[in-house]
């Protein structure tokens, strides 16, 4: 059997609301946070795991660019909808099983604006929850279909909003 390949995240992608973030990213994680349940008998005490709650984690630069950080995430937190959003490993590799796509939505929140140190380029954190992940993460391994889910999901919400 070979030698399994680490992954090495050198050009990984990060897309909003169908808007690559990838230029404007320097980390990266999807995290599950498991509550635990604690259960106390005249036996003993047993801890169980209990709901779990996945989080997209990003540390981002700013950029007020056109479809930069900035517009592209106070858009995503002034429609105060979910919003879909892909992770993808190597974005300079196919789509496929050994490079899968990451896809959900995630639920907007407010983020830091500017911070940074003067002469230092202007970064924060970014913490948003994931909606409808369960004990594992959603993947994609077919080239395109999560561009065309995403595509579909911001018609649908543009179609919504428009009838409101």
């Amino acid at each position: 059997m070979p030698d399994a390949q680490p992954i090495i995240l050198d050009s990984p992608d990060l897309t909003i609301d169908g808007t690559s973030l990838k230029c404007e990213l320097s980390h990266i994680e999807l995290v599950p946070e498991v509550a635990i349940v604690e259960v106390k008998t005249a036996c003993g005490v047993k801890e169980y795991p209990g709901t779990i709650k996945w989080s997209l984690k990003a540390t981002l630069y700013h950029s007020f660019d056109v479809d930069g950080t900035n517009e592209v995430l106070n858009a995503a937190v002034a429609g105060g909808v979910p919003v879909p959003f892909t992770v993808l490993p190597k974005s300079t590799l196919p789509i496929g099983p050994t490079n899968p796509e990451y896809t959900g939505e995630v639920i907007p929140q407010p983020f830091t604006q500017l911070a940074g140190d003067v002469g230092d380029a202007s970064s924060f954190d970014l913490e948003w929850s994931i909606v409808g992940w369960t004990n594992v993460p959603t993947t994609n391994v077919v080239p395109g279909a999560a561009a065309a889910a995403a595509s579909a999901a911001s018609r649908s919400r543009e179609k919504a909003g428009a009838s409101a």
